[in-house]
């Protein structure tokens, strides 16, 4: 009975072993956007897993916290030329953040607008006016 208890153990530990998958974690980061995708070994997504963040210098003072979606894949906001460490599920991989995503450009005022159109068309004008009135 001894016997039989330890090959049941062995059995169902080695089970365990061959169900556990190892995760990969793929992270870049586009300006302050750190995104990245958790699958299994088998390339199957990791769905619904938590990701720890914390910048690289202090690892150990967690940031935040997101959770994978239906696909695997996480997205969060970080500060700009910042390097993070991100961990889940016993992996972990290292990324840096680059610069802020510029303003957007905006017109100059209407008014400003129209007047540098209208000085413009002085050189058209000019140049098409006819020599034989002068």
């Amino acid at each position: 009975m001894f016997t039989r208890v330890w090959l049941g153990m062995i059995l169902l530990l080695g089970a365990a072993n061959l169900n556990a998958q190892d995760l990969r974690l793929d992270v870049l980061a586009d300006g302050t956007l750190v995104f990245g995708v958790i699958s299994q070994a088998d390339g199957s997504p990791a769905a619904n897993l938590p990701v720890s963040i914390a910048r690289s210098e202090i690892p150990s003072a967690e940031l935040a916290q997101v959770q994978t979606d239906a696909v695997g894949v996480f997205s969060w906001n970080g500060d700009a030329e910042t390097a993070y460490t991100l961990s889940a599920g016993g992996v972990s991989a290292s990324v840096t953040t680059g610069e802020a995503a510029p303003q957007p450009f905006e017109w100059p005022p209407i008014y400003i607008t129209l007047g540098a159109l209208l000085l413009l068309s002085l050189i058209p004008a000019r140049l098409l006016r006819r020599k034989d009135l002068d």
